[in-house]
């Protein structure tokens, strides 16, 4: 067969030739043609419209046949109009044409017709051949097409050596296998080169055959799972495979483009000839595959334990085969997590509801209570893991920024990395009574106090004229808290806390200054008793905009609760000699008397972390962790 185009970049003047060298259209065989939903050739599928589509496509069709009749060679040519009576215009050869010199068949085609195909069909020569090989592939896999050459615009491309090329691997054959309910199956497998699956959905594919050509092409990637096919030295090839059954050759359309079953039943069969070859042709690669799988879904729950509520092979049956990260792992189990939670939320409501009636109790209520407490447990324990896996990360890369800021002291992106670490305790320039700022609902406040864990009531280096109603101080402390334990201070309504009475002064707050770690140069300014004490008295019977736009006075003789983090060494260390020391030791402590109530405590920043490894200790303990 040739197929000849011409003009490939120029939609409306486009022009492709097919020739064969059949019989030809004698006068059986063109009466056949000309009868619509003939059984001419229904032995091979054929059904006799095909023909029909070409003037969807094309503006121009015409024919040209040679054939022996009677010993005698003779030509038949006609041509496609759009028309409601006759539809086939017998005609002869335009003055100057040569025609066929040779017995067979040649169909031309000019003109793409309509934006739709002109828009979008290949203008470019590589770009069609790849589309023409997708299109075609698989008839010529195995081998049930023509040997083709095509001649576009002058260069020369055969098929199906074109295709063998791209097929690394072949006999990658299931043989015969019977699907319940639809009978026998057969897939003919290849490992391609990736080319091989270009212009087509997906990398790797199932074509699906009636009487020998290719109806329908479905990627299977999800299906296979592994995204490559290991062969040799090779693992990146795709995997191409041809399905053939006498259920497809009874069930296809007249056109033969699509089939005539549903689509359920379509994935059903594809799921099943899918499953045959990865069991039987790529069962090695298969175990490896599922053991490398595995390894990710621990690992994952490992990261994430609220998703190991099951053992792993239960979990790794409820997600798709293909699922191998964290996220797909995750979006695959999160609905069976919800109903675990539902039912067992359920199930607690109904004991309490059991329990709050007067009727008898079941004796079968001791065993469903227990089952139910017993899974409740096993939920908080997961949920514990969870938390306490996030803190240990938290705090091991809190260790780790604070070693990379001593190392780059004095360097260009020292500053950089000094703001880093106050940011990544809390956020910078944010108000946490400030419902639009979202960022302050992320903070780890707990590596300073437990009770910080979900405050909202903070500012974080904030001037004290955003902070303060009627200030016009240009200054800003690092952190300032005045709702740090639960009760002491005004809740939030916005999340979930009760509404209080705002017009009690504010008695307790905190005031947190942090020190680039590793510093040693302190002047006469950085004096630490001068620099809080400021600040407390910018803050002594002000008043803060609290939730709501409510107004929150600080009273004169608030408690503040004043706490530094530094490296206690150089200027610091010496500014520092006469305070008293902290509990352990290490920091130093001074209370404040006269005008101003309560304390500063300057914690060094190792000390801070270790303390808040401490405080984690049991529950770390609980989930098998520990410090690095």
């Amino acid at each position: 067969m040739l197929v000849n185009i011409t003009n490939l970049s120029k939609p409306t003047r486009f022009r492709v030739e097919v020739s064969d060298n059949g019989v030809g259209l004698d006068d059986e065989r063109y009466e056949a043609f000309q009868t619509i939903d003939t059984d001419y050739k229904v032995k091979k599928g054929g059904k006799g419209v095909g023909r029909l589509f070409w003037l969807d496509a094309f503006q121009k069709v015409s024919v040209e046949s040679l054939y022996f009749e009677g010993g005698e060679l003779k030509r038949r040519c006609f041509r496609f109009v759009l028309g409601n009576d006759e539809q086939i215009v017998e005609e002869e050869l335009e003055s100057g044409y040569v025609g066929r010199t040779e017995r067979g068949t040649t169909i031309i085609c000019e003109g793409l017709r309509g934006t739709s195909y002109q828009d979008r069909f290949p203008k470019q020569k590589p770009t069609f051949l790849r589309y023409f090989s997708a299109h075609f592939i698989a008839d010529f896999l195995v081998g049930s097409g023509p040997a083709v050459q095509v001649n576009l615009d002058g260069d020369i491309t055969q098929y199906p050596s074109e295709t063998s090329k791209l097929v690394i691997a072949k006999e990658l054959n299931t043989g015969e296998f019977e699907i319940d309910g639809y009978g026998k199956f057969s897939v003919k497998g290849f490992a391609c080169d990736k080319e091989a699956s270009t212009g087509l959905d997906g990398n790797h594919q199932l074509h699906l055959l009636a009487n020998g050509r290719t109806v329908e092409s479905r990627k299977v990637d999800s299906l296979i799972g592994f995204p490559a096919v290991n062969i040799g030295e090779r693992d990146d090839l795709f995997f191409h495979g041809c399905v053939t059954s006498e259920y497809f050759d009874d069930r296809v359309n007249e056109g033969r483009t699509a089939f005539n079953i549903p689509e359920k039943i379509l994935n059903e069969i594809s799921r099943r000839c899918v499953e045959r070859v990865r069991n039987d042709v790529l069962a090695q690669q298969k175990e490896q595959y599922e053991t490398k799988r595995k390894g990710n879904y621990e690992n994952f729950v490992t990261r994430h334990p609220i998703y190991g509520f099951d053992d792993a092979e239960t979990q790794l049956s409820r997600v798709p085969y293909h699922a191998n990260s964290a996220e797909e792992f995750a979006t695959g189990l999160v609905k069976y997590q919800i109903r675990r939670d539902e039912e067992r939320q359920s199930a607690m409501e109904k004991a309490i509801e059991l329990l709050e009636k007067n009727d008898e109790i079941p004796s079968s209520f001791e065993d469903t209570l227990e089952k139910t407490v017993s899974e409740l447990q096993n939920s908080e324990r997961l949920a514990l893991a969870q938390h306490v896996v996030r803190r240990k990360l938290v705090l091991e890369l809190m260790d780790n920024l604070l070693r990379r800021v001593r190392q780059i002291d004095g360097k260009k992106n020292d500053f950089h990395l000094e703001k880093t670490l106050h940011s990544f305790i809390v956020p910078m320039h944010v108000q946490g009574n400030n419902p639009s700022e979202k960022r302050s609902r992320a903070h780890d406040l707990w590596i300073l106090d437990e009770r910080l864990a979900f405050t909202r009531a903070f500012s974080s280096d904030k001037r004290f004229d955003d902070l303060l109603i009627g200030s016009e101080n240009p200054d800003r402390a690092d952190l300032i808290v005045w709702d740090f334990a639960s009760g002491l201070g005004v809740a939030d309504p916005n999340f979930g806390g009760e509404k209080v009475d705002t017009s009690r002064p504010l008695d307790k707050v905190m005031i947190v200054e942090f020190k680039k770690p590793g510093r040693r140069n302190y002047g006469s300014s950085d004096q630490i008793h001068y620099q809080i004490t400021k600040y407390i008295n910018e803050l002594r019977g002000e008043e803060i905009e609290g939730f709501n736009s409510e107004r929150i006075r600080i009273s004169n003789d608030c408690v503040f609760y004043c706490y530094v983090v530094a490296d206690i060494v150089g200027d610091l260390k010496d500014q520092l000699s006469t305070w008293p020391k902290s509990a352990n030791g290490q920091g130093r402590f001074m209370s404040l008397s006269g005008d101003v109530n309560g304390s500063i405590e300057v914690i060094q920043w190792q000390d801070l972390v270790n303390d808040a490894w401490a405080r984690n200790e049991a529950t770390l303990f609980a989930a098998g962790l520990k410090r690095s």
